[in-house]
C-alpha cells in the first residue's frame, strides 16, 4: 500500500509540474487534431485520454438537466471521475450552472481543486471560467464551443474560455482541450435549440369550416 501511495503521489506531482510549465492558451501552442479537437499546452497522455473517457459521463448527466449542461471532475493522479453536476437554473439561481454547481459540489467533498482537471459538455462561459480560475483548476475540457452555441441560437456571452485565461494573473494557466466529443454534446445543442424555436413559434388556431 505505501509503495501504491508512493507511486500516486508520484504521478500527482510530476502532472502538476507539466501542467504548471505550460507555455498558456495562445494558438501557437495549440495542437489540432482531426475532428475539430484543439490542444493548449503539454497534456500527459494519461490525463487526456482520462478527459476524454469521461465525456459521456457529462453528457448522460447534462441529459439529467432541463438545459443540457453538464461537467464533471477528473482526478488528475488516477483518472477516475470523483465529482458529477448538471445545470439547474431553473430552480431560481441565475449562476447553477453545471460547472458552477460542480465546484460547490468538490467543496462540500473537500476535493482540492488543483489536483483535479474538470470536463464539460459546453465551453465555459465568462462566469465559469472565471471561477475555475479562481479556483486552481489546472486542465479544462469542454465540447462544444461557445461560438457553435451562438451559431445554434442559444443565447451566450461569447468570449472564448481561451481569452479569459489569458489576462488571468491568478497562477499557471489551465492547459485546455476544446471540441472533444462534440459527436457527442453538439446534438444536445441542436436540440435545444430546435426545441427553443418550435417553443417561440405562434401556435396557428384550426380553420373553422
Amino acid at each position: 500500500m505505501a509503495s501504491l501511495f508512493s507511486s500516486r503521489r508520484w504521478f500527482l506531482s510530476m502532472t502538476a509540474g507539466v501542467l504548471a510549465a505550460l507555455p498558456g492558451t495562445s494558438r501557437a501552442g495549440a495542437h489540432e487534431r482531426p475532428g475539430g479537437e484543439a490542444w493548449n499546452g503539454s497534456w500527459p497522455p494519461e490525463l487526456k485520454a482520462a478527459t476524454v473517457r469521461a465525456m459521456p459521463e457529462a453528457v448522460a448527466c447534462a441529459r439529467t438537466a432541463r438545459w443540457p449542461f453538464g461537467a464533471v471532475l477528473v482526478d488528475v493522479g488516477d483518472g477516475e471521475v470523483v465529482a458529477e453536476a448538471a445545470n439547474s437554473m431553473e430552480d431560481g439561481d441565475a449562476t447553477a450552472h453545471a460547472e458552477m454547481n460542480l465546484l460547490r459540489a468538490a467543496a462540500a467533498k473537500g476535493l482540492r481543486l488543483p489536483e483535479h482537471a474538470v470536463v464539460s459538455t459546453a465551453e465555459p462561459c465568462p462566469m465559469c471560467a472565471g471561477a475555475l480560475l479562481w479556483a486552481g483548476v489546472p486542465a479544462v475540457v469542454f465540447g462544444t464551443s461557445n461560438a457553435r452555441l451562438t451559431a445554434l441560437g442559444i443565447p451566450q456571452i461569447d468570449v472564448p474560455f481561451a481569452s479569459i485565461a489569458r489576462h488571468s494573473t491568478l497562477g499557471p494557466r489551465p492547459a485546455t482541450g476544446g471540441g472533444v466529443r462534440t459527436d457527442l454534446t453538439d446534438p444536445l445543442y441542436r436540440e435545444m435549440a430546435r426545441r427553443d424555436r418550435q417553443r417561440r413559434q405562434p401556435r396557428t388556431r384550426s380553420a373553422a369550416w
